[in-house]
Parts: C-alpha cells; structure tokens; sequence
C-alpha cells in the first residue's frame, strides 16, 4: 500500500501545482477537491480507501444537476 499512497501523494501535489497554475476559479476549485481527496485516500486504510475511491467514482458518473448517470462515448 506503501507505493499507491506514495503515487496518491505525487498525484495530489501535482493537482495542487495545476490549481496554482491557472487562473480559472472553477478549475482551482475543482483541482483542489482533487489533491485533498487523493491525498486522503493515500492516508487512509485499504478499506478507507477503497470505499472512498468506489464514492468517488459513483460521484464522477453523476450528472451534478439531476443525479442521473452520464453516458459517456469511447
């Protein structure tokens, strides 16, 4: 587990490096939301981990307006 927090960590650096990158607030907003939960998810237990990460792959396939899951092309 030592490793995938580790990447978590790097992860969630670099997500902070973006926001201070760029200067559109919503884009800040949401990069920031990202590094502190890869960074909570690199800090929590492995069952921690994987019902916080199975939440926030539930949230990203839910359309913010009406909860109905996003269709999505490949």
């Amino acid at each position: 587990m030592a490793d995938r927090s580790d990447e978590l960590r790097r992860r969630a650096a670099d997500c902070l490096a973006l926001a201070r990158a760029t200067s559109d607030p919503h884009a800040r907003l949401s990069l920031l939301t990202i590094a502190q939960r890869l960074y909570t998810m690199a800090n929590g237990s492995a069952v921690e981990f994987d019902s916080i990460l199975r939440n926030f792959n539930d949230k990203q396939m839910m359309r913010p307006s009406d909860g109905k899951p996003v269709m999505q092309q490949q």
